[in-house]
């Protein structure tokens, strides 16, 4: 079933030159911000957890406002959590433990030298 909350007024708020906050009804639902790392705009639901950054749209400017406009969309066609679904999924992933676990796979120690990156594999 459909959360008719979606069909409702979306309401776009700045908070700080690279934070958005989309809301309905007072509540948030999504938070638009800039990713200085990704140098793209990220869309996360109300608890925070980046669903998608602009930078993987293909066709589409990584500004503000097609960042807004993809997240509004995400509302109503229902990709964006409600805030209780992502408030769950939040509880859900530290009961697991999921939180905070280190990333395993193939790391990278980077050190630079006189102006030179040289990479080694940490260990």
């Amino acid at each position: 079933m459909t959360d008719r909350r979606r069909y409702r007024v979306v309401e776009t708020r700045r908070i700080n030159a690279n934070t958005y906050h989309l809301t309905i009804d007072g509540a948030l639902w999504s938070e638009v911000e800039w990713s200085p790392s990704r140098r793209a705009w990220c869309i996360q639901d109300a608890c925070g957890f980046c669903l998608t950054h602009v930078e993987s749209v293909v066709g589409q400017d990584r500004d503000v406002q097609m960042a807004i406009r993809l997240a509004r969309r995400m509302i109503v066609d229902g990709r964006m959590p409600t805030p209780e679904q992502a408030a769950a999924r939040l509880r859900a992933r530290e009961s697991d433990g999921k939180l905070g676990e280190p990333i395993e796979g193939d790391l990278i120690k980077a050190d630079v030298i006189e102006g030179e990156l040289i990479k080694r594999r940490a260990g």
